[in-house]
């Protein structure tokens, strides 16, 4: 993923820049109302990867695949996720679409302690 800031007094680059890459098969994600950041993707590598892990997993993990490639994916996800909401779990199953007792089910499992990601004053 590579990330791009961009000046403020330069917003008309921004919305170039995301409408360009974006034709181009990237994934581009901005930042909210008035952060000037632009995160780029490529579509096709998320797909590889996971095809990848697929690989790397098939003869080990016959009969768990897709649990072993679930938890390879969930783990981080879910921990950016409490990261952007600083450790909110309701705010971070919201943003995933889940339940809250699913989240808290899933922190638990993962073993992921969510006061790491709040803000200390």
């Amino acid at each position: 993923m590579i990330t791009v800031l961009i000046p403020d007094e330069e917003k008309n680059i921004k919305e170039t820049l995301v409408q360009i890459l974006g034709q181009a098969g990237y994934a581009v994600s901005t930042g909210t109302a008035g952060e000037n950041v632009i995160a780029v993707t490529r579509k096709e590598g998320i797909r590889e990867a996971v095809i990848a892990l697929e690989n790397l997993l098939y003869n080990e993990k016959k009969g768990v695949l897709y649990k072993s490639l679930l938890d390879i994916v969930e783990k981080p996800l879910i921990e950016r996720v409490l990261a952007r909401t600083e450790g909110n779990q309701l705010k971070a199953a919201r943003i995933l679409g889940i339940n809250r007792n699913t989240m808290r089910a899933k922190i638990k499992r993962l073993n992921i302690n969510p006061d790491t990601y709040k803000e200390t004053r």
